[in-house]
């Protein structure tokens, strides 16, 4: 008589993985997120049932960087946005895989090149694209519904936090407590669905005039929601940003804020601000 998989206790479901690992097979828990700096730092990838908050100061690129990991993830990948219409989402990913400029893009001003470059990238992305879409003024609510209406997700990207409040408490004073409880419903989300959560957030509490600008877990305020709740915190940094003088175009650190399972520490990366994409440093 077959053994119902509920019937045998977490303990032993964790030594049966750690067999099959070893004789080969796929941790299908773990979603590679295709930077391979930050899956070795990570432990592999995403998690499923992980809360994974990535932040940033104005115009560092979270946006952009998290729209580069739904392309590279070969997992289904919903990305939700409160920021763009799903076309300029799109466009943006062609322009990202084809390296051709958006403006560009948007004004037909493309060589022949470029053009068979776009045609490629288009192809390419008709397969493994994210699914793209815009939530409305219902919040929360229609981050959970498009959860629950998409195909079995592995990743859903919600960008951003600050959008997530709605009503009276978007501008009043309990939107902090009203940032907070969001980020513990997307982290029950996450479990609920069997799903990595990648939420993106500002840094409201982020003090341009300190020596040391690069994100701390106290900058992302909603009352330590995101320090507590959050199984992986990252922080975008580039220096560019404060100093063009330095010499560092394009130089960007991914900090790990917080891990649950692992060490801290930063992954290099590089971001092409004409194509609005990043690299890993050590890819290839």
């Amino acid at each position: 008589m077959p053994v119902n998989p509920l019937d045998i206790s977490p303990l032993t479901r964790v030594v049966t993985r750690v067999d099959r690992l070893r004789d080969g097979e796929v941790d299908a828990s773990i979603i590679p997120t295709g930077f391979p700096s930050l899956d070795r730092a990570i432990g592999g990838g995403f998690h499923r049932g992980d809360l994974i908050v990535l932040g940033g100061d104005d115009g560092v690129g979270c946006s952009s960087l998290a729209l580069a990991i739904a392309l590279r993830i070969r997992e289904r990948t919903l990305l939700l946005t409160s920021e763009m219409r799903p076309e300029r989402a799109y466009e943006r990913a062609l322009a990202m895989t084809a390296r051709v400029t958006l403006d560009a893009l948007r004004l037909g001003a493309v060589e022949d090149r470029e053009r068979a470059q776009l045609a490629a990238a288009a192809v390419a992305l008709r397969d493994r694209a994210p699914v793209i879409d815009v939530w409305g003024e219902s919040g929360l609510a229609a981050v959970r519904q498009a959860a629950d209406s998409a195909p079995a997700p592995s990743v859903i990207v919600v960008d951003g936090l600050e959008a997530l409040p709605v009503g009276d408490a978007a501008h009043g004073a309990d939107r902090d407590e009203m940032l907070a409880f969001a980020v513990l419903a997307l982290k029950r989300l996450a479990l609920a669905h069997d799903c990595a959560i990648v939420l993106l957030a500002h840094l409201p509490l982020l003090d341009r005039t300190r020596h040391d600008r690069r994100p701390r877990l106290t900058d992302f305020g909603a009352r330590g929601a995101v320090g507590t709740h959050a199984d992986l915190v990252l922080g975008l940094y580039r220096e560019e940003l404060y100093d063009g003088d330095l010499g560092v175009t394009g130089a960007t650190e991914l900090r790990l804020l917080k891990h649950r399972d692992g060490a801290l520490g930063y992954v290099d990366l590089y971001f092409s601000a004409q194509w609005l994409r990043f690299e890993d440093v050590l890819d290839g």
